[in-house]
């Protein structure tokens, strides 16, 4: 049990129990829209747009894409590697939640439902 909240005081949570240390590596790099995660399209869709319309601010997208990946990637990293210090014990959780998160996550990810993708085709119009 990790018995805090504190970022810095949890490490080696792959070593401690994989499938939590795993899922939150995913889910940061869900967040930070790697592939086949769903945010992926969304900042590729952004980025051709910025290379199309204002190609001077491209780099600058890349930059800030780049900084909010190594910033993500900085906090969480020590979390999962790393040996378990001698006063954190394994952690006992549900493995439930982790996996179907994860599961729904690469589903809508892979594959948009019909009535989801409608559902985006109405907002985009609203949005016009």
């Amino acid at each position: 049990m990790h018995d805090t909240q504190e970022m810095s005081k949890i490490r080696g949570l792959i070593r401690g129990n994989p499938l939590v240390g795993w899922g939150l590596m995913l889910g940061v790099l869900a967040i930070v829209g790697m592939p086949p995660f769903g945010v992926f399209t969304s900042e590729f869709l952004i980025l051709t747009a910025t290379m199309k319309d204002a190609p001077l601010m491209t780099p600058f997208l890349l930059l800030g894409l780049g900084v909010a990946f190594a910033a993500l990637l900085r906090r969480v990293q020590p979390m999962v590697s790393g040996h378990i210090p001698s006063w954190q014990h394994p952690l006992k959780a549900s493995h439930v939640p982790v996996i179907l998160h994860m599961v729904l996550v690469l589903v809508i990810g892979l594959y948009m439902p019909d009535f989801l993708s409608r559902w985006f085709h109405m907002a985009v119009e609203l949005l016009k």
